[in-house]
């Protein structure tokens, strides 16, 4: 781990006296006055990479960037608190302390408010995933760039392994894993090439505040195998040349929101050390303290911290994918925080066959948002395991990282990009934008498409001198466009695999509407289409229903 007194988001104060009844709790502050860094100086508390990532997408240095105040700290810690996390953008600690010792925290004149986050252990908790053993898989299944194995289909269905095969394979690109452990990535096969490459920039662990992350739980090696696994002809992630930060915020072994805390930390440090992607396959609703769970009102994107925290995060140029939650057979049914933040990409989970799995999460969120927002392949994927076998799991904790792979290659393949344009990219792409329903949101994406209309250098948007209607439509499809020239005319209808269905040309008279009819073969069947026009130096690009 590379260390910077800047980098580091958590302070550990280990040997202090513990009274039996001291408890958890997060404490907020009123400000950041007289702190001794500046905005006007951000390398005092943010690496160069996070700074350019700001300037790229002309993003603001404000003083929620600022670190907390060490006086305050200081203060909390001189009144026999342990701290544990900081929070820069909640403005505040987690500390450990006693009742008497809250009262005199509470008491000084800096501090706003303080919540209970208590942690208590709780046996045979499990995480958002459902692990299988080693199975037998297909026959070997390759592209021009990867042998995949019996990953391919998971990233076939999403056309990731278009991307791989024009030279997109993460290169480049920082993700940021946030989980509950990485058993063993640190010497198991699947991930040698990852090591040899020197491809994990850091660890830290926001629970037991230290380096390592290597003897905790295997979930998060499990996701991080579906992304940067290298098993040929077994198991290929979808992002292999990605390099990553490993990063600790959840224990295995309880369910309270001081992991919520703890997660925004960890999303803090993605933040200062300059990663591009988020991929966090963690879920909160019912906690071991019943009087902290979250209600489905609270799934609004604004009220549970880790939601709050995942949307600064993307506020801050970082794509935030996180999975939709296993619980579409249980009595809670929906989605969990923090998939419900506004700007986050909630993955659902679907089959080998780009069906919905039952075990998956519902949306919408509370306040009507399509969520899940998108789905990947979630039901027997291909993963690696602690023994260093290749083997399936089922859960939204390998869609999302599954889909986070494919998303990181797209984004390496138009950096220019800003965050929430990549993120409304891979929504447009997918198989239900036009009919979003609340199990899948806009389905699956498809990487091929999205390249095609990033690389028209128009997001893809209909505008008012554009529309292809009727949608849907059966056997005619007509084009209504307005031009101030004499412009000429190019077309074309792909089908959902990126395959030219026809093409037409048209020459438009100037300063006047007029229609193009597209004649559309007959044998082509029932399905989503993606139809790209291109007028003089203007492309517009819209996504077309066919119906029988």
């Amino acid at each position: 781990m590379k260390s910077s007194t800047f980098i580091l988001t958590v302070v550990a104060f280990i040997g202090l006296a513990i009274e039996s009844n001291a408890q958890k709790f997060f404490i907020q502050f009123t400000d950041k006055n007289n702190s001794s860094f500046s905005i006007t100086n951000p390398s005092g508390f943010l690496t160069p990479r996070s700074i350019q990532r700001r300037v790229n997408q002309g993003i603001a240095i404000t003083a929620e960037d600022l670190p907390v105040n060490q006086n305050y700290i200081d203060s909390v810690i001189s009144k026999g608190a342990i701290v544990f996390t900081r929070s820069k953008w909640f403005n505040g600690v987690t500390v450990q302390c006693d009742s008497t010792v809250l009262a005199q925290i509470q008491a000084l004149p800096f501090v706003y408010n303080s919540v209970k986050i208590t942690r208590k252990r709780k046996d045979g908790k499990t995480i958002d995933k459902n692990s299988g053993v080693p199975v037998s898989l297909p026959s070997v299944l390759r592209t021009n760039s990867f042998n995949y194995g019996g990953s391919f289909n998971q990233i076939n269905l999403m056309q990731g392994d278009y991307l791989h095969d024009i030279g997109f394979t993460g290169n480049g690109m920082v993700m940021a894993i946030i989980d509950a452990g990485f058993y063993h990535v640190d010497q198991l096969m699947t991930f040698d090439s990852l090591r040899n490459r020197n491809g994990i920039l850091g660890t830290w662990d926001f629970v037991d505040n230290q380096a390592s992350v290597y003897e905790d739980d295997t979930h998060g090696m499990e996701v991080l195998s579906t992304i940067a696994g290298n098993t040929p002809g077994q198991l290929v992630g979808t992002a292999p040349n990605a390099n990553f930060w490993l990063l600790r915020s959840e224990d295995a072994n309880t369910e309270n929101i001081i992991e919520e805390y703890n997660w925004d930390a960890a999303a803090e440090f993605a933040d200062s050390v300059g990663v591009d992607v988020i991929s966090s396959s963690l879920g909160y609703t019912d906690f071991d303290d019943p009087a902290a769970s979250h209600t489905y009102a609270d799934m609004n994107g604004h009220t549970c911290p880790s939601s709050i925290a995942a949307d600064i995060a993307v506020g801050k140029g970082m794509l935030v994918l996180t999975s939709a939650g296993n619980s579409g057979n249980n009595s809670w049914h929906y989605i969990s925080a923090p998939s419900d933040g506004d700007s986050v990409l909630s993955v659902a989970a679907v089959d080998m066959n780009g069906n919905y799995v039952s075990f998956s999460s519902y949306g919408p969120s509370s306040d009507g948002d399509v969520k899940p927002n998108v789905a990947a392949k979630g039901a027997q994927s291909t993963i690696a395991d602690a023994f260093d076998n290749i083997g399936v799991g089922s859960g939204t904790s390998f869609a999302c990282p599954i889909l986070a792979g494919s998303a990181t290659c797209f984004w390496q393949a138009f950096p220019n990009l800003k965050v929430m344009e990549v993120k409304r990219a891979i929504e447009l792409s997918a198989n239900y934008f036009n009919t979003p329903t609340d199990t899948l949101g806009y389905g699956i994406p498809n990487f091929h498409l999205a390249y095609i209309a990033a690389g028209t250098h128009e997001m893809i948007a209909p505008e008012a001198e554009f529309v292809a209607y009727p949608n849907p439509f059966v056997g005619q499809l007509s084009i209504h466009l307005y031009s101030e020239s004499n412009n000429f005319v190019i077309g074309n209808l792909y089908d959902f695999v990126g395959k030219e269905i026809v093409e037409f040309k048209s020459t438009l008279i100037p300063a006047s509407f007029q229609n193009i009819a597209v004649e559309i073969p007959q044998a082509i069947g029932a399905g989503i289409y993606y139809l790209r026009v291109k007028v003089g130096e203007k492309t517009f690009s819209q996504k077309v229903v066919k119906q029988n």
